[in-house]
């Protein structure tokens, strides 16, 4: 008889100690439950500030707060983003390591921002070509100021200039865009959701010769359209810098975002993520934006960039030159 009194208090003592067990695997897993964001890109997705100076709190981590709160989870922010970086070393340098992959893996959130220094380097080099330079320029601005001043030594240059952009080359872009991609769904999980952001225009501050900025915003707009045109086969949604106001919250080096033009970046990521399926209930359509249309590559001529004025003027000038020779070689003949 005491004997099975034992067994049944060891059963019993058994039963309470599965409880007990299961219960505070239950509560271990609410509590390491979180929503995890992988952040990737240059410097505006790393949330520079300036030189010496401390980062911004970038719209990555800004996101991550914002789903927090909406969801009452906590949210982690890890961030793989680099300053200066373009399409192809974000490929060879950060796609490619371990621990981006690792974090591509965990993520509930991917965001990426690439594609604004892909457009300064093909500047840079631009102004290298047309000036028949080889100086490393600090930065666009410097070479755009820099083409300037020759553009106003020697107008002509603005053919070359011409040329160049005629010629862009969005064949590479396109590749490197596509490579990271394969490498996002590769270890993306299904339940993700991904964010992209476009590019807005970083030189439209300058005072460019007639339509040379419009070219460049030709440019961007045919860069953007790489990115839309692959976010339905690669399950991703972009973010339209390019018609927003961020321009109007940047820093001093007409570049990147202040604060407020982070929160503004973050603001509009939010639209793109449904927060509901957190929570096990998907609350909402996520709006896609328009794509911009492929712009066709347009042959800019010297009359297209600097209007009837100055060619009149010149045409003028060459029949009046043409005048004076034929009126002094009458005169002699006479």
């Amino acid at each position: 008889m005491s004997m099975k009194r034992n067994i049944r208090t060891c059963r019993s003592v058994l039963a309470c100690l599965f409880l007990i067990l299961t219960c505070m695997s239950v509560f271990t897993v609410q509590a390491e439950e979180k929503v995890f964001c992988a952040a990737y890109g240059d410097s505006i997705a790393k949330g520079y500030s300036g030189r010496k100076k401390e980062d911004l709190r970038s719209y990555p981590e800004l996101l991550a707060d914002e789903v927090s709160g909406k969801t009452g989870i906590p949210s982690e922010c890890v961030k793989h983003a680099r300053n200066g970086l373009d399409s192809r070393r974000l490929n060879s340098e950060i796609l490619s390591t371990d621990e981006a992959a690792k974090d591509m893996e965990r993520a509930d959130i991917i965001t990426l921002t690439i594609g604004a220094n892909d457009l300064m380097i093909e500047l840079k080099e631009a102004a290298q070509e047309v000036l028949g330079t080889e100086r490393r320029f600090v930065s666009a601005y410097d070479a755009m100021d820099t083409l300037m001043e020759g553009v106003e030594g020697n107008p002509l240059l603005i053919m070359r200039i011409l040329d160049v952009l005629n010629n862009w080359d969005y064949h590479t872009f396109e590749e490197q865009w596509v490579a990271a991609m394969r490498t996002f769904a590769q270890y993306r999980k299904d339940t993700s959701q991904m964010i992209v952001t476009n590019i807005y225009n970083p030189v439209g501050m300058f005072e460019l010769p007639g339509t040379i900025n419009e070219i460049l915003e030709d440019i961007i707009l045919n860069m953007n359209e790489i990115m839309y045109r692959y976010a339905q086969e690669y399950d991703y949604h972009v973010i339209d810098l390019f018609t927003s106001d961020i321009c109007d919250h940047l820093q001093d080096d007409g570049l990147h975002p202040d604060q407020k033009g982070q929160g503004i970046i973050a603001a509009l990521a939010e639209k793109k993520i449904d927060t509901g399926r957190f929570m096990g209930k998907p609350e909402k359509e996520i709006q896609k934006e328009t794509a911009p249309q492929r712009t066709g590559r347009r042959r800019f001529s010297l009359f297209t960039i600097l209007g009837p004025g100055p060619i009149a003027a010149v045409a003028a000038a060459a029949m009046l030159a043409g005048m004076t020779v034929w009126w002094r070689v009458r005169r002699k003949r006479a």
